[in-house]
């Protein structure tokens, strides 16, 4: 088989070499699930309660060509870089439809990172927490059914989410639920995000249970003001990680301990999601433009950093990472 046709992911900082990244689809449910109030920022939220029902083409024309706009600009980075570039398919009325008799018709195709887990060649359609994003996962299945079907990938679906009404906590049933914004791949080592508010402990034992005794898979415990673990948490090379302190529950992981760390205030982590980059090798991540303290310290520690506009996508609660989720990095040896 050739090189083209696997599809490999060992690290988080890897040579990124084939990407699936978000498209500016974008329907807004008619009430919101409660749990988005947690970790939403503020601009997103308010954004929400005026714009029920609408998609953002309807909502705002000028904000949907910015987002479409950035997210192009980010497009031609990537393909300057060498890296190969997938995108979903806006997934149809009737897929946006999928449990509507649990949660209004809509979805969201900014954040293909969710729907999706890749570790190693295990291609893993995740169990998600929002009935609204478990539709998510329809796009892109119809847009890499030709490139999985002919690649080394094995391909694995979770569970399906028993159909449970909202609780009065705002929870969705028991899962097992796991989403990639919670997955970060260190080598052998899996790292999983528990914020309340996405993954739960269900899905991190599925994923261990999945996965065998190759892997060990850790548990994070977060805040619920966060909503997945990349929204608090970057790795751009081993080593060296920036983090909110605030977002952990028992603490930075143990794997951190004698690295170096770029602390982010909350506010940048948490409204701007400072935290959520996109790491392209070793040495290169690429960052927003609102992020200067960010940047410098980035640079300070030996990194080249690569700043482009991406408000228009970071106000709906994922920036960089969230946008993107790799098919292939080259191994770090």
């Amino acid at each position: 088989m050739s090189a083209a046709e696997s599809v490999m992911v060992h690290h988080e900082w890897g040579t990124l070499k084939e990407v699936v990244c978000g498209i500016p689809y974008f329907k807004i449910p008619t009430s919101l699930p409660k749990n988005v109030y947690n970790y939403a920022p503020t601009e997103g939220i308010k954004f929400f309660e005026a714009n029920l029902g609408k998609t953002l083409e309807e909502a705002d024309p000028e904000l949907y060509k910015k987002a479409r706009g950035q997210m192009e600009a980010t497009i031609s980075i990537l393909e300057d870089r060498g890296v190969k570039v997938h995108r979903p398919e806006v997934c149809t009325p009737e897929e946006q439809s999928y449990l509507s008799e649990l949660f209004p018709e809509s979805v969201i195709q900014f954040y293909p990172r969710d729907p999706m887990v890749v570790i190693g060649n295990r291609f893993i359609e995740t169990g998600q927490f929002f009935p609204l994003r478990r539709r998510e996962r329809f796009g892109i299945r119809r847009a890499l059914a030709d490139r999985l079907a002919d690649s080394n990938a094995q391909l694995v679906s979770m569970p399906p989410e028993v159909p449970t009404p909202e609780a009065s906590d705002g929870s969705w049933g028991a899962g097992p639920f796991l989403e990639g914004g919670d997955t970060f791949l260190i080598g052998k080592d899996i790292y999983v995000g528990v914020s309340g508010n996405a993954t739960n402990s269900a899905g991190v034992k599925w994923l261990q249970q999945y996965l065998g005794d190759e892997y060990q898979v850790h548990e994070v415990k977060l805040t619920k003001k966060f909503l997945h673990l990349d929204c608090c948490l970057a790795t751009p090379r081993e080593g060296l990680a920036i983090v909110c302190r605030e977002a952990f529950f028992d603490g930075l992981p143990a794997f951190m301990k004698d690295w170096q760390l770029i602390e982010l205030p909350y506010v940048e982590a948490k409204e701007m999601l400072g935290c959520n980059g996109l790491v392209l090798d070793e040495k290169t991540i690429i960052i927003h433009t609102d992020l200067p303290n960010l940047g410098k310290a980035l640079r300070d520690a030996g990194q080249e950093v690569i700043e482009t506009p991406f408000d228009a996508v970071y106000r709906f609660a994922g920036a960089f990472r969230c946008w993107h989720h790799p098919l292939v990095r080259e191994s770090v040896l």
